[in-house]
């Protein structure tokens, strides 16, 4: 969380922290398009004063937010608040081991000149035709107003402009 730097208190990941996230076996997973999402929004950054919003399936989210740290371009905040349920209707084996893996990326410099939000794309995936008998934890959510930084929060940090990076 340090990588988040003066932006941490934003920060929202129970994987991280819930004692269930110990029952799940991380699953290595390749996101496709990640450099290339990554390439192309590091190249759109300014020196400062840019926050993005990478709107994106959580696993693509946290790799192109941990290659823009890794480059000292942005500050990485997770607002992943997907629960952690072994048996869950969100999977959370390859959210933990992108977690995991992309942890040791990151920079925990303070004053980098962005900041990079990644959010879930999936939070409220549509349930077609889910039976009754579907066991599954029902892990999906929706943000509050709080979860993001308003537009006086941003102001105070110097962000002049705000870019939206999102799979629909």
């Amino acid at each position: 969380m340090a990588a988040g730097g003066t932006w941490k208190g934003w920060s929202v990941c129970p994987a991280l922290l819930a004692a269930e996230a110990d029952d799940i076996q991380p699953t290595p997973v390749s996101p496709p398009g990640a450099d290339t999402i990554a390439n192309a929004v590091a190249d759109e950054l300014q020196l400062g004063g840019d926050c993005v919003v990478l709107d994106l399936e959580p696993i693509v989210g946290i790799h192109v937010a941990a290659s823009l740290n890794q480059r000292r371009l942005a500050n990485v905040v997770l607002v992943l608040p997907r629960w952690p349920y072994v048996h869950g209707v969100l999977p959370v084996d390859g959210l933990l081991e992108a977690l995991i893996s992309q942890a040791a990326r990151l920079v925990g410099e303070v004053g980098l000149p962005n900041v990079a939000f990644v959010v879930d794309a999936q939070r409220s995936l549509l349930l077609r035709h889910r039976s009754q008998t579907d066991t599954r934890a029902d892990n999906r959510y929706r943000l509050a107003v709080g979860d993001l930084p308003d537009l006086a929060a941003l102001r105070k940090r110097n962000i002049r402009r705000v870019l939206k990076i999102s799979s629909t």
